[in-house]
This record gives structure tokens, C-alpha cells and sequence, in this order.
């Protein structure tokens, strides 16, 4: 778990935050709770992790002010580099991002496409071309579209088969993540 920063004077980690907060729940961006700043009934509340610190946000219209108070905390303490000299808190590690395997394979999609369609045209038009009134220099330019648009398909073909693969896996890893949180809340 990532430092938060202080919590009345305290250094503190992002699960010590999420326990000052009432019905807390895991969402699919961070986690939604009830909002200390007001009278909440049901969790309008959003809490999640980014690159510098926690980003909070009360639907009901509650300021990051208010919630703070409410909390005891400074605005400054939702930053993780609260507790850094200001000379360390110009060079933060960059976050790792997440792998999302749908976002690669449609961009291996697209790029199939673009190429498979790129080869096709270039097939067609060198169809039935008469090469004997052209140059050397000609022929050895509409030989190597030719050649280009095979190896166009080619690598089309190839990125078709990484996409489909990255979708299995990705389909199986999820499938897998999902079988073990439904046996673990049995």
C-alpha cells in the first residue's frame, strides 16, 4: 500500500484513510464511502488512487475543504509527497500503469485493418499490369509494391493472431481473477 502522508502528524498509509471513512467499498476506480463532511446515508463518496496523491470527490457537492476538516487533515495531506523536503518532491517515480490487453488488441485490430487494406489496393491496382513498355526503373518500383503489400498481409495475418492470443489470455486471467473472488466470498 502507498503512503498517504501525515495524518495528524502521523505518517499513514491509504487503507489507515479509507478506515476514518464509513461504508467503505471497493469500485471499479478506487473505492466509494460515506462522506464525513456531511450527513450521508448512502456512500457519495469517491476515493482513488492517482499519480500524486488521493483524488476525493463528494457527489452531494461537499468541497475537499470540508472534507478535510471533518477529518482533521490538511488539503496538503492527500498528497503522497507530503512528507518529502520540497527538494524530493520534484522527482516522483512515474505510477505503473496497468496492461489493459483490450486497448492493445483493438489497436492490433486497427493496424491489421490499415494494412490489409493498404495491400489490397496495391494488389488490385498492380492487376494486369503490362510491364513490357515500362522502364527498368518502373518495373523494379511496381515489383516492390507488390513485394510490400505481401509483406503487408503478412504482418497482418501476424497481427491478427497477437490479437486474438492477447484476448485469450486476457479472457482466461479475467475469468480466473473472477472464479477465485466468487470461491473466496463462499
Amino acid at each position: 500500500m502507498r503512503w498517504l502522508g501525515c495524518y495528524k502528524g502521523v505518517a499513514v498509509r491509504v487503507d489507515d484513510f479509507l478506515n476514518q471513512l464509513g461504508a467503505v467499498r471497493r469500485s471499479s476506480r478506487g473505492w466509494s464511502a460515506r462522506c464525513p463532511a456531511h450527513n450521508d446515508r448512502s456512500p457519495s463518496l469517491s476515493v482513488a488512487v492517482g499519480e500524486r496523491g488521493l483524488l476525493v470527490k463528494c457527489f452531494a457537492g461537499c468541497t475537499i475543504k470540508e472534507i478535510c476538516v471533518a477529518l482533521d487533515l490538511n488539503e496538503s495531506d492527500l498528497f503522497f509527497d507530503s512528507l518529502r523536503t520540497p527538494r524530493q518532491r520534484t522527482v516522483l517515480p512515474q505510477r505503473l500503469r496497468l496492461f489493459d490487453w483490450r486497448t492493445v488488441s483493438k489497436d492490433q485490430l486497427h493496424r491489421r485493418d490499415a494494412l490489409d487494406l493498404r495491400a489490397s489496393r496495391t494488389l488490385a491496382t498492380a492487376t494486369g499490369v503490362d510491364l513490357s513498355p515500362m522502364s527498368d526503373d518502373e518495373t523494379n518500383t511496381i515489383l516492390n509494391a507488390v513485394a510490400d503489400a505481401y509483406a503487408d498481409r503478412d504482418f497482418a495475418d501476424r497481427l491478427d493472431q497477437a490479437a486474438f492470443q492477447l484476448r485469450e489470455q486476457g479472457i482466461r486471467e479475467e475469468r480466473t481473477r473472477y472464479e477465485l473472488r466468487r470461491a473466496s466470498n463462499s
